[in-house]
């Protein structure tokens, strides 16, 4: 009997060690080719976000304010509807809406839309429209009281868009402002097999620091997302200056169809491709010029933007952080040391000194013209925004109501908005 038990224990205990050998080997093993896994991918993400920066400043180099021969094309030039959604004003909407007025095109009409009749815009719209009465230009009042979904810029803008009587149609935001060719310029794109055609945002000169933070984040990291994005096919569109075909928004059930969503103008943007049409980016930006910049609207800016991505692409929750220039730095800093011997913290070094010098560079690139702050500026902005960026991130990803114009919303999975009463 004992030497059966004793055996049987000697047999236990061998395949008891020849089990942990294995889990052991196994789970070794499996984590040093799970660990290789994670490093190669943190090395490709940073060699593709190398390959955005570039993509950025090669374009914005070379293929940014293209103005077309005005003597080709003006003749063949289809009639626009400008609708314009006004809710309030600030020290720059009438220097803003007075361009509106002064475009260098044949054929346009101005359709300014404001939310109700007591808004302080309606004083600064009335004496434009009778300083040139030459302009096809018409006022909607009460928009905002037309309730056709959630999203009330739609609602403002319903009454001109359904007065409008041109097949193309520009979203144009209060705060942005047109140089006299720029129509011309986004209607020569409209080739054809064209549906939409989009202004890259950016921003004029302003005094401040947090204009200066605008022009950084809008030259810099904004630009280098939205231009590599368009230019590999996908949707990416601000709805701050956008050309398209009515027709497109008319087949897909108007403006009653979009107003459901808080992101109009990527739905619009899909509207496109399911119409058999492409989208188009600009040569000329859009360039916004608010009146009131300030380190809050940028910081409720950015957070809604959040909130925006996530509600409407959800896999915005995994890829946006580490295409950030810190959470990239760190964890392709991991993947130095996990698979090399290079120093990490030399490496990440580097890394954010090369993202620094290309955000310049691309910024230098879109602005053309001197920039109107110092390299000292741009140091302090650019800290500022890449160190933020995070915390604004994780309050939109947490966050689901949301104040925005006239009222406060609440997102919902999709983009879906809906009113807080």
């Amino acid at each position: 009997m004992k030497n059966h038990a004793l055996s049987s224990l000697t047999k236990n205990i061998a395949v008891y060690a020849c089990c942990k050998m294995y889990w052991t080997y196994f789970d070794t093993a499996y984590f040093a080719y799970l660990g290789s896994a994670f490093a190669y991918l943190a090395l490709g993400i940073e060699a593709v976000m190398l390959a955005f920066h570039l993509t950025g400043i090669v374009f914005a180099k070379f293929c940014m304010y293209k103005k077309p021969d005005m003597n080709e094309v003006q003749e063949e030039l289809p009639g626009v509807s400008i609708l314009k959604p006004l809710v309030g004003a600030d020290l720059n909407l009438q220097d803003n809406l007075e361009t509106f007025f002064n475009i260098n095109y044949p054929k346009y009409e101005l359709l300014i839309c404001v939310h109700e009749e007591k808004d302080p815009a309606v004083k600064i719209v009335e004496p434009l429209m009778e300083r040139y009465p030459h302009v096809d230009a018409r006022l909607f009042l009460g928009g905002n009281n037309m309730k056709i979904g959630g999203n009330p810029k739609l609602n403002n803008l319903l009454p001109g868009y359904t007065a409008a009587k041109y097949d193309f149609v520009l979203i144009s935001d209060s705060g942005i402002r047109m140089d006299r060719d720029d129509l011309t310029e986004m209607m020569s794109k409209m080739k054809p097999n064209v549906g939409m055609v989009h202004g890259l945002p950016f921003v004029t000169n302003r005094p401040g620091f947090a204009s200066v933070l605008d022009k950084v984040y809008f030259g810099g990291a904004h630009a280098r997302m939205y231009i590599t994005i368009n230019m590999t096919g996908n949707i990416c569109v601000s709805g701050m200056s956008n050309l398209i075909r009515k027709s497109i928004l008319d087949d897909a059930g108007g403006l009653q169809e979009f107003a459901k969503y808080i992101s109009e103008d990527f739905y619009m943007g899909n509207a496109c491709t399911k119409s058999g049409y492409v989208t188009r980016l600009s040569s000329i930006p859009a360039m916004q010029n608010s009146g009131c910049p300030s380190l809050s609207s940028f910081h409720k800016r950015m957070v809604r933007w959040t909130m925006v991505r996530v509600s409407t692409v959800p896999s915005t929750i995994i890829a946006e952080p580490i295409t950030e220039c810190l959470a990239l730095g760190l964890y392709a800093s991991w993947a130095i040391s996990y698979l090399t011997t290079w120093d990490p913290i030399v490496f990440f070094m580097v890394h954010v000194v090369q993202w620094f010098i290309l955000d310049y560079l691309q910024l230098k690139a879109l602005q053309r013209e001197p920039l109107n702050f110092s390299k000292v500026d741009y140091t302090l902005a650019w800290l500022y925004r890449e160190v933020m960026t995070i915390f604004f991130f994780l309050e939109g990803m947490f966050s689901r109501t949301v104040r925005w114009r006239t009222g406060t919303f609440r997102l919902r999975w999709g983009g879906y908005l809906e009113e807080v009463r």
